[in-house]
């Protein structure tokens, strides 16, 4: 097993976590029923959380705990007594996201171990160095992370840096999607995504109109790039997936580890039996293989295409299905028909006959055309391989059973030994005596979890009955496990991590000098005055700001930043901000904390700051004006900054890394054909995809119509025009 890389696996239920321990995962990540990002599904709870800790901590398995929601301040109470009791079960880390509960959580349990959220949208050593005072000790990178990043994070920091390496991909930047939340409450940020990404909508540009799943990425796999990764610096490579079956659980992480622990060579095989578990129009690179990432024919798993209806006859209650197929099915399988690209069916293979090596007949009640593509959804034999696997901690066994003294055992595991003295007193034996090859029959009942390897015993003309020998096993090995569970941490590091600082939930001060912002994304389209605040949000980060600079360097203006940067744009966004030295910026992303002075710097609403924590932390740093998430619907305190909400707006509910010109509408960055006319529909919402540029394109779907926002009675307001 390649000792060097973490290989994370998702786990939703008990199911997947046996299926993710067995096929060797070094760690497994999971939530509760609250306050993580996948609410809805089975997740965990107090019931069970202490047993699965316990189980995966018996195969030195680490279990990380999904806390990667924004929290309400009327939370906090909650979340306190839920982080004690998962400490109690001794979970190894916590998955954060909002910035107010990784201050809180600093404040209360200072020896914890924090890693930063993916939903955080860490792209660079910037964004990691503005938040080292909270002491996370692994940061999951944005997916939009380029490889030069990873390295320079890696150079750059002593931070463990994780990585997605299979499974969805969230075709917005992570953290900051806010299309469900602003169109059915349903916010990602709080764990309640309705993937309307994954809905049909309309493209229409100039005289093209087609209907599609236009939001809707593949699946990625990154095998091919394993081997860069961990060059790179990724230490933890994570698949992703808690919302989906045990069996893709199984195969994902059994792939991975047998690819890992070849130094990363593959083959098509491995691949491929991704394809079978879960993918949505074949796989990508991540961002990294420069490929088109929308799949807009369908939106859910299409599995592996292998064959095609040769014929059909119809029957009085079932029909007779015929299909040529380059893999042999079997009971179990499941596939799915296309007809012109679109799904038309699936098919369960319940009642299946073998005609010829390719031919196989089934029946259903379902009737499609001949010619029709069948793929395979669901690879039976495959699944089965993988979530039968049984993985077993080998022991070995001395028994001493002298006549009138105290049965002893002796075990030993790897570096845990533990000596057990029953308090059963052997007698001699009567007449027929216990032989070394009944102790091993007995002691070979070691349930799932262990299997002897060796036995050993002092058993001369004695005698135990079976159920002494059972009583034996089943005492000594609770004390092997007790021992192994012990020896998990370092009892020292025990004690730390279980540390508590007694704090009342704090009441904070409310102060607060109401103000207004004017944004604006157009010089023409805003008269200037010299007693308001303005935020400039550019389009382009080039030249063409610093002309403006020249003529409206007297005016209290403070320029965006975009939530995405390598190091080459930071320099770019640097030299502006050094040219344009009387405004101020507004920071969207961790890496602009600290590009300009704190007094000069706005706290942007794309950090989603949702509660007084996060308002108490930026202030406590120095940072004295902060506008809350656009998902803010509480009131919250100012705990001495000033803070700010959007009273009219143009939601800006998504930011791509990919170009939609690219993928629709067959541009390129040679023969680029944006412009501002292409638009998506989703019934009768209208979106227009607007682009930003540093050196590289970002995109932002925007709402073509104004929206009335949430607006606090203590806060100044942001009007956009």
């Amino acid at each position: 097993m390649n000792k060097k890389i973490e290989l994370l696996s998702p786990v939703g239920n008990f199911e997947s976590l046996k299926c993710a321990v067995y096929n060797g995962a070094n760690a497994v990540y999971l939530g509760l029923n609250n306050f993580n990002a996948r609410n809805n599904i089975d997740n965990f709870s107090f019931d069970n959380l202490s047993q699965a800790v316990n189980y995966a901590h018996l195969y030195n398995v680490k279990v990380y705990l999904t806390l990667n929601t924004l929290a309400g301040d009327d939370e906090f109470s909650e979340i306190l007594e839920y982080v004690k009791k998962a400490l109690s079960c001794k979970v190894d880390a916590f998955i954060i996201q909002d910035i107010g509960l990784a201050y809180f959580l600093r404040q209360n349990f200072p020896f914890i171990e924090l890693h930063a959220s993916t939903q955080m949208g860490i792209n660079n050593l910037e964004g990691i160095e503005n938040i080292k005072d909270l002491n996370f000790s692994r940061v999951v990178l944005a997916r939009e992370t380029p490889l030069t990043e990873i390295k320079r994070i890696k150079d750059g920091s002593n931070v463990e840096i994780e990585y997605f390496i299979q499974g969805a991909l969230c075709v917005s930047f992570s953290g900051n999607c806010y299309l469900c939340s602003l169109l059915a409450n349903a916010s990602g940020n709080r764990g309640k995504c309705k993937q309307f990404c994954r809905l049909p909508y309309l493209l229409e540009y100039k005289n093209i109109k087609e209907k599609g799943y236009f939001l809707s990425t593949k699946d990625f796999c990154m095998i091919p790039y394993l081997k860069q990764l961990a060059d790179s610096g990724v230490g933890s490579f994570k698949i992703e997936g808690r919302a989906r079956r045990a069996g893709y659980v199984a195969v994902a992480t059994g792939v991975y580890r047998k690819v890992i622990d070849r130094d990363f060579h593959y083959d098509d095989n491995d691949i491929l039996s991704l394809k079978f578990v879960y993918n949505r129009g074949g796989f990508i690179g991540g961002y990294f293989g420069n490929e088109k990432i929308i799949y807009p024919k369908a939106q859910n798993h299409i599995g592996e295409e292998i064959g095609e209806i040769e014929n059909i006859k119809k029957g009085k209650n079932f029909n007779e299905i015929t299909i040529k197929s380059c893999k042999k099915l079997k009971k179990g399988d499941l596939l799915k028909i296309f007809n012109h690209e679109k799904e038309i069916g699936i098919i369960s293979v319940v009642d299946i006959k073998q005609q010829s090596e390719n031919r196989f007949v089934l029946t259903s009640t379902s009737f499609f055309p001949k010619n029709s593509k069948v793929c395979l959804i669901v690879n039976s034999a495959l699944e089965e391989s993988y979530i039968n696997k049984i993985r077993q901690i080998p022991i070995s066994v001395r028994l001493i059973l002298k006549e009138n003294q105290n049965a002893q055992v002796y075990i030993k595991m790897h570096d845990n030994e533990i000596f057990y003295q029953s308090d059963i007193v052997v007698p001699k034996a009567r007449t027929s005596p216990i032989t070394e090859q009944d102790c091993i029959t007995q002691f070979s009942k070691l349930g799932e979890n262990f299997y002897l390897q060796s036995l050993t015993a002092e058993c001369e003309n004695v005698f135990l009955t079976k159920a002494q020998l059972n009583a034996l096993r089943r005492e000594s090995h609770a004390k092997l496990e007790e021992k192994i569970l012990q020896n998990y941490e370092n009892k020292e590091n025990i004690a730390k991590k279980s540390q508590f600082l007694p704090k009342n939930i704090e009441i904070f001060d409310n102060l607060h000098n109401q103000s207004e912002i004017i944004e604006f994304d157009d010089f023409s389209k805003v008269s200037l005055e010299k007693n308001k605040i303005y935020i400039y949000k550019p389009y382009n980060y080039d030249e063409s700001i610093i002309n403006l600079y020249q003529s409206y360097s007297e005016y209290n203006i403070f320029l965006s930043l975009p939530i995405m940067a390598d190091k080459t744009e930071i320099e770019i966004i640097k030299n502006i901000i050094k040219n344009c030295s009387k405004w101020g910026v507004v920071a969207n992303n961790y890496y602009a904390l600290s590009l300009t002075s704190k007094d000069k710097t706005i706290i942007g609403s794309n950090m989603n700051v949702y509660n007084s924590y996060a308002v108490k932390y930026y202030a406590n740093k120095g940072y004295k004006n902060i506008i809350l998430s656009i998902e803010n619907h509480l009131y919250i305190k100012n705990c001495g900054a000033n803070i700010y909400c959007y009273k009219k707006y143009y939601p800006q509910y998504m930011y791509f890394r990919h170009c939609p010109f690219k993928e629709h509408l067959a541009s390129n960055c040679k023969n680029c054909k944006y412009d501002d006319n292409l638009t998506y529909k989703l019934n009768d919402k209208q979106f227009a995809i607007k682009r930003i540029k540093v050196l590289s394109c970002q995109f932002i779907l925007k709402s073509k119509k104004m929206k009335e926002g949430f607006v606090q009675k203590n806060s100044g307001l942001i009007e956009e025009v």
